[in-house]
């Protein structure tokens, strides 16, 4: 017989800790990107919001709750950057860049940043001839979804009279086809307080004419086979009518400028795969845009000013990926854009312009270790006008190239050389007394190198870069108005940086990000020496954001923190126009109850900073928002 024998090993429970990190693809251009998750855990209130958790971003709002937004990267200007949704280019060619507080963050599912060109092949030659490129994915339901219906309801309202409401409904309408209803409306007065400091005298203000009242609707139609083949129809339309605070002048606080903004869009977008190695793709896209700018001023003939211009464009691309063999692949894209403009401005010329664009791709990897893509972009131009002269005619191509090295598992190096050029918009060419029709295209060379790395789940990128903008078209005197004219020449010389870790202890999920971007702007123009080598307005020389987030038991908690250094607000680099540093604060607490009803609270500018992202344009201090989203 054996004797038993009691065991003396002292068992222990220790605390479980789990590491995840998130998948990322490495890209051989800088981009960033910024999911719908992660939006709502730090409790952003609108695209421009999440634009400025980019590095090298700059944003350009003239305050309001409704303040029309822009974006530039690096320094290049807001025209040189293309903005997509989904997949399908955005534009405005009359004014160029597009307004993106148009698009609401609750109906976005990713906005995903591209300095260059990212790796994806199969899309439209309009955004490959851009120096950078936002992309904007609306949320659409998967038509390979179980659930045949779903539809949430979601509510908000916060400081200065805000008040949005949106509701979607999706359903499953055939097999492997689904249908997405989303109609929203927003409103607010605006009049947020500030401080006023003139000389010695300090007083509080409140902003005013800054009220917006907006409405959306959209439905997509969505449809995916077993095989990849895929179509996505989309009809959006847009009504916004909003007040435009002016600059703060000093014992004048009458603002009476106001604009209406009316967007209708149908756009389809279907791809086949032809074969194993071939896929094409099609997409076909009709847009008209209306806008009514009035102003009540003594200084016009009547008291009274009303401009009025429509916009009509229609846009067609067609593309083709063909990949022979596991080393090599082929794309090919060719678009034809017609665009129209008819205004009651006086002696507006009413142009009419044709532009086609047809791009390549050729990319070759080892599937290891290297991977090269070599670009180019061949642009032609025509215009027409009714009287006066025209742009002249444009032919143009740009090349790039992009090379990706892997020489370890979570170590990599990208290197990019590339060249684009925007052309002059139809403002910049005919509007009254200030356009010039001789104006050549503005170009851009960018340059970058950067290194990515992967170690003990902390996620590191690091770039540097240099662009050179020649022909840079700018307004100037002449003897009795401004004029555009292609006057400048800018070089651009930056760092980027960014890291983030995602980390579980327990049952808690925390997550750190940071960047940082480091922009030296210059003005290059020989032409006036007092601004030779002077920083380009409204470009920080250091900027940055940083976020935390955790995650426990249906509670988020969001904490984001955006930096700006001192800037200039005009072109002389003198102390008279420097503009002080900021930092505004943000954080966001909020419940999931049985998985259906989110409730979120949400102070954005903790610290209540006053600040002006323009000058004599000051932003809105503290304010509160409440949110309540119900899933059905």
């Amino acid at each position: 017989n054996v004797k038993a024998q009691n065991d003396t090993t002292i068992h222990r429970e220790i605390d479980r800790i789990d590491i995840v990190a998130p998948a990322r693809k490495q890209q051989a251009s800088p981009v960033q990107e910024i999911g719908r998750v992660e939006m709502e855990r730090l409790g952003l209130r609108s695209t421009a919001d999440a634009l400025r958790m980019f590095n090298g971003v700059s944003i350009k709002d003239y305050g309001g709750i409704g303040g029309l937004t822009t974006v530039s990267v690096r320094s290049l200007g807001a025209a040189h950057t293309a903005v997509s949704y989904d997949g399908v280019p955005v534009s405005n060619t009359q004014a160029g860049p597009v307004d993106v507080s148009m698009f609401n963050i609750n109906d976005i599912a990713a906005i995903k940043l591209a300095v260059g060109s990212d790796d994806q092949l199969l899309k439209p030659a309009r955004l490959m001839a851009s120096a950078a490129t936002l992309a904007i994915e609306g949320v659409d339901y998967d038509p390979a979804d179980s659930t045949r219906h779903a539809a949430n309801i979601n509510l908000k309202c916060g400081s200065f009279g805000y008040w949005f409401v949106n509701t979607k409904y999706s359903s499953k309408i055939a097999n492997r086809m689904s249908l997405t209803v989303n109609a929203e409306a927003y409103t607010a007065d605006g009049e947020y307080p500030f401080t006023l400091v003139n000389h010695s005298q300090t007083t509080r203000e409140r902003r005013k004419n800054t009220d917006v009242l907006s409405y959306k609707g959209e439905i997509g139609i969505n449809h995916i086979d077993s095989i990849g083949n895929a179509l996505k129809i989309k009809f959006y339309a847009y009504n916004s009518e909003r007040g435009l605070p002016g600059s703060i002048i000093y014992y004048n606080n009458v603002d009476n400028e106001r604009l209406l903004d009316r967007n209708v869009f149908a756009q389809a977008a279907y791809k086949r795969r032809l074969s194993p190695t071939l896929t094409a793709k099609i997409i076909a896209k009709y847009n008209y845009s209306y806008s009514r700018y009035d102003d009540t001023n003594v200084k016009y003939k009547d008291g009274h000013l009303q401009q009025n211009s429509t916009q009509n464009e229609g846009f067609l691309s067609l593309m083709t990926l063909w990949q022979p063999w596991r080393a090599i692949a082929i794309s090919i894209s060719l678009d034809e854009i017609y665009n129209t403009l008819d205004t009651d401005i006086t002696d507006n010329p009413q142009p009419r312009r044709n532009t086609m664009i047809a791009g390549a791709n050729i990319r070759f990897t080892d599937g290891r270790w290297i991977t090269t893509t070599f670009s180019a972009v061949a642009t032609r131009v025509r215009e027409s006008v009714e009287h006066g002269n025209s742009l002249k005619d444009l032919d143009k191509t740009c090349p790039s190239l992009t090379v990706k090295i892997t020489p370890m598992r979570n170590f990599f190096i990208r290197l990019m050389a590339r060249q684009t050029f925007r052309v002059p918009t139809f403002n910049e060419l005919y509007y009254t007394t200030l356009g010039f029709s001789g104006l050549r295209p503005e170009t851009a060379a960018e340059y970058n190198a950067g290194i990515g790395a992967e170690f003990y789940k902390i996620h590191l990128t690091a770039d540097v870069f240099r662009n050179i903008v020649r022909d840079k078209i700018v307004a100037i005197p002449t003897t009795y108005v401004w004029k555009m004219a292609n006057y400048g020449k800018a070089h651009i010389t930056g760092a980027e940086f960014s890291a983030e870790r995602m980390i579980m202890i327990r049952n808690v999920t925390t997550t750190f990000a940071a960047g940082y971007t480091y922009q030296h702007a210059l003005d290059k123009t020989r032409k006036n020496p007092k601004l030779y080598n002077s920083q380009i307005p409204y470009t920080p020389l250091h900027s940055g954001h940083y976020s935390l987030t955790a995650e426990y038991q249906g509670f988020t908690l969001g904490y984001h923190a955006l930096w700006s250094g001192e800037r200039y607000f005009r072109e002389q680099n003198i102390p008279d126009n420097l503009m002080d540093s900021y930092i505004e604060h943000t954080l966001s607490l909020s419940k999931t109850i049985l998985k259906r009803l989110t409730i979120k609270a949400s102070c954005i500018n903790i610290g209540d900073e006053q600040y002006d992202i323009i000058k004599f344009y000051p932003m809105p201090g503290r304010q509160w928002q409440l949110q309540l989203k119900l899933t059905l």
